[in-house]
């Protein structure tokens, strides 16, 4: 083995050093030759990602500007309904709501007419006698099988809630389970749910059960009702009715609720869905309540005219009340008085939607006559909850029933409240369920439903006898001095509510 002597002067290193340094330089190159290569890659694979991900966006976007059209679905119905004491017309071909196959031929129906998915109205996956939910999962497989989609109408004012924590317990059931099935309806992968009288609760209430079931804002929530300070929770809002309106205000009550879902988007700098609604026309005055009435379907007039109320408010989605709401008199279904005609129409119109259609003559489809048949004998008419609908534009809660009680909550038109009580000494006033709370609202600027002999007897409480109070009460005395103990009825105001 030889030995390199060391160099031994300055410029003997510098040579030493040189030739070191000349020696790898095949292998540098290379290296360097290599590393270009990778980089090169390495910009290749980034490009490519990237332009994944737009394509993704686009996609996605696109799928979200896709104009959908639900329809509310119920599937409560069975050999006992259907009769004319109860609703206004019959089925083409009568049902009950857990037959498949009659699933099958309604999904079939909605196909055609150009409907994308029911919305079922569903009252939770629990209670022995709750059809809701054996049959939501029956639709579910049977739209499947069709390649059509089945979301949720989740029921806020379901008989089997016991409050919010079975709501919560629901809504959990549903996004776990049931959102989980291929046919549930998902918009850019997200399941969509439509909320039925979430006015039953304040905006605190349902950003805590959405906390604690839906904490990553996975799904679209779509709420309803007149009251828009529940877009801070929900992603959406409609209306499940407007048929209360005069016919010629549903293009201005399309475009006031097209505005406020747009100003709720911006105020909370995010996309707000604006879901307008149409109607065959209504009628519910089959159903006992004390506030029921009749839009005239006019032969399929008013129909049209929805369409285009709903067209001309530029939404997001459209959803149509409804498929098959018999009692109320909202079903597009097949049925003995007007045939498919209906169907006819939705087809046409939802046509004329998704291909941005804007506003187009109406009646451009002959109106029909309904059939006039003679109506069989009454049956019972199906009892419900005893329920207040607030009638007033702003009505107060108050912590007894008289002005003298403080103000707890305020409730606006079309608030549900269920009604728990009531004292005889103050008969004008029904005592009511908001929020968790119990609270009293008085009874004229309310309609109340239901089994009312139902309802509980209770002591309402006194009122807080302060100075202001014990001075109107005196004023209202002309004999004997105030009592100790609360006023008889009599005494009660009835100018301020």
């Amino acid at each position: 083995m030889t030995h390199k002597k060391p160099p031994n002067t300055t410029h003997e290193l510098r040579m030493a050093q040189h030739a070191a340094n000349a020696e790898p330089q095949p292998i540098r190159l290379l290296w360097r030759i290599l590393c270009t290569l990778a980089l090169l890659a390495l910009l290749v694979l980034i490009g490519l990602w990237r332009s994944g991900r737009i394509a993704g966006a686009a996609t996605n976007a696109q799928e979200s500007a896709t104009p959908l059209v639900f329809a509310f679905y119920y599937t409560w119905f069975d050999e006992n309904t259907w009769n004319y004491a109860t609703v206004p017309d019959l089925p083409a071909t009568p049902y009950v709501s857990r037959d498949r196959g009659a699933m099958g031929r309604q999904i079939e129906q909605a196909q055609r007419a150009g409907i994308d998915a029911f919305l079922v109205a569903w009252y939770g996956p629990g209670g022995d006698s709750n059809q809701t939910e054996a049959n939501l999962a029956a639709l579910l497989d049977e739209a499947a099988a069709r390649n059509f989609r089945i979301g949720i109408l989740f029921e806020t004012t379901s008989p089997f809630f016991n409050g919010t924590g079975d709501a919560t317990a629901a809504l959990g059931h549903a996004l776990n389970v049931h959102a989980s099935h291929p046919a549930f309806l998902r918009v850019d992968g997200r399941p969509v749910i439509f909320f039925w009288r979430p006015a039953l609760w304040g905006v605190d209430t349902w950003r805590a059960i959405r906390d604690q079931v839906d904490p990553a804002r996975s799904a679209i929530w779509i709420a309803e009702g007149v009251d828009m300070a529940y877009q801070a929770v929900f992603d959406g809002h409609h209306l499940y009715s407007n048929t209360w309106n005069p016919p010629a205000d549903l293009g201005y009550t399309n475009q006031k609720f097209a505005r406020w879902t747009a100003a709720a988007s911006q105020q909370y700098g995010t996309h707000k869905r604006w879901v307008a609604t149409v109607m065959p026309g209504y009628d519910d005055t089959r159903t006992g309540r004390g506030n029921a009435f009749a839009r005239d379907r006019e032969g399929g007039g008013y129909y049209e005219r929805s369409w285009q109320a709903a067209i001309a408010s530029a939404p997001d989605w459209i959803v149509i009340t409804s498929f098959n709401e018999w009692p109320e008199g909202t079903y597009i279904e097949p049925s003995v008085a007007y045939g498919e005609h209906f169907l006819g129409l939705t087809a046409q119109w939802s046509s004329v939607y998704k291909s941005g259609g804007g506003l187009v003559a109406a009646a451009s489809v002959a109106e029909v006559a309904p059939v006039t048949l003679a109506a069989p004998p009454p049956t019972a008419t199906p009892v419900s909850e005893p329920t207040a609908f607030v009638t007033a534009d702003l009505l107060n809660l108050r912590a007894g029933p008289s002005t003298d009680h403080a103000i707890l909550a305020q409730m606006a038109r079309g608030a549900v409240l269920p009604i728990t009580g009531r004292d005889p000494a103050w008969l004008e006033w029904w005592q009511v369920s908001h929020d968790g709370k119990s609270g009293w609202v008085y009874a004229p600027l309310v309609s109340a439903v239901g089994p009312l002999e139902r309802v509980a007897g209770v002591v309402a409480p006194p009122p807080a006898l302060s100075a202001a109070v014990i001075e109107r009460m005196r004023a209202r005395l002309t004999s004997p001095p105030i009592p100790s103990i609360r006023l008889p009825a009599w005494l009660h105001s009835a100018t301020e509510k």
